[in-house]
């Protein structure tokens, strides 16, 4: 029978000696014990190794993204603060151009009345109806509005020169140039030479273009709110009846066709079918305001 028991000698440096018996069975358990906790040892480092690792990952990502969210929120802190500026700049802004507005409506309401001319609109409430909507425009937006109707009218209006030449005889009483007795002009006569350029002097559209034994070649020009352009003694027409004409637009050359003595242009203004005086629609040219910029 084989022994199961293993002996071992432990000898000292004395000589003397001390035989420890192991059973082999023992033996062999506590080799696999001994096996089984360095597997477990060794895998226990590894992994610890690798949350080690991943824990490192994890800190630098967590790093990184705390750097990118500080920016960001440097970034953010910036826009609001930019954000908040530009409210306040348009705010001023606002207010400065409504104060040029403000301004400029006067200007161009002294200049109407320079001519006289208001700008009316007449409600008829027996005669209206429609939903109620509450009126919320800001005055700003009533002054834009209002600044746009006066714009409308005077682009419209026959205001300043159709000529640059001077004046050689005025509307009214005068004596004739050709029969030499007292005689109504219904307009101003301007002196030119042949081919001068005639402009218009406010946007319309073309009533008339003719010619006859009193105007010669002449055009008539409808502006709307009742005013008429008449250029007469035209040498040459260059529009067309109901062509729109904006204002400075050449319409004719001066000339001497019709009841004429000399090269000139024959310019009058009709309001509601009668002639008025167009020298203060011509002196508006000249008016000099200021405006704030």
């Amino acid at each position: 029978m084989a022994d199961k028991k293993i002996h071992i000698i432990i000898t000292g440096e004395d000589g003397n000696g001390r035989a420890v018996a192991v059973g082999r069975n023992t033996l062999r358990n506590l080799f696999v014990i001994a096996v089984i906790a360095s597997a477990c040892l060794v895998s226990g480092t590894l992994a610890a190794l690798k949350y080690y690792h991943a824990n490192r990952e994890l800190a630098e990502q967590t790093r990184i993204l705390d750097t990118k969210l500080a920016r960001i929120s440097e970034v953010l802190s910036r826009t609001r603060a930019e954000r908040d500026q530009l409210a306040i700049d348009r705010e001023e802004l606002l207010e400065t151009s409504i104060s040029r507005l403000d301004e400029k409506s006067k200007v161009i309401q002294e200049v109407m009345d320079q001519i006289g001319i208001e700008i009316k609109v007449e409600d008829d409430p027996d005669h209206s109806g429609g939903p109620f909507i509450a009126d919320e425009r800001q005055y700003g937006e009533l002054l834009l509005e209002q600044t746009d109707r006066y714009l409308e009218v005077i682009r419209q209006m026959p205001l300043g020169r159709p000529v640059p030449g001077r004046i050689s005889s005025k509307y009214g009483r005068r004596t004739d140039p050709l029969v030499r007795r007292k005689a109504f002009h219904p307009g101003i006569d301007f002196r030119g030479r042949t081919g001068d350029r005639i402009r218009a002097t406010g946007d319309a559209i073309v009533k008339k273009v003719g010619r006859n034994n009193i105007l010669g070649r002449h055009v008539i020009l409808s502006h709307g709110n009742g005013y008429e352009t008449i250029f007469a003694h035209m040498s040459k027409t260059l529009v067309n009846k109901g062509e729109k004409i904006q204002r400075g637009q050449v319409i004719g050359l001066i000339g001497n066709t019709g009841r004429s003595t000399g090269s000139h242009l024959h310019y009058g203004i009709r309001r509601n079918g009668k002639s008025i005086d167009p020298m203060k629609y011509l002196r508006v040219a000249d008016i000099s305001l200021t405006v704030n910029r």
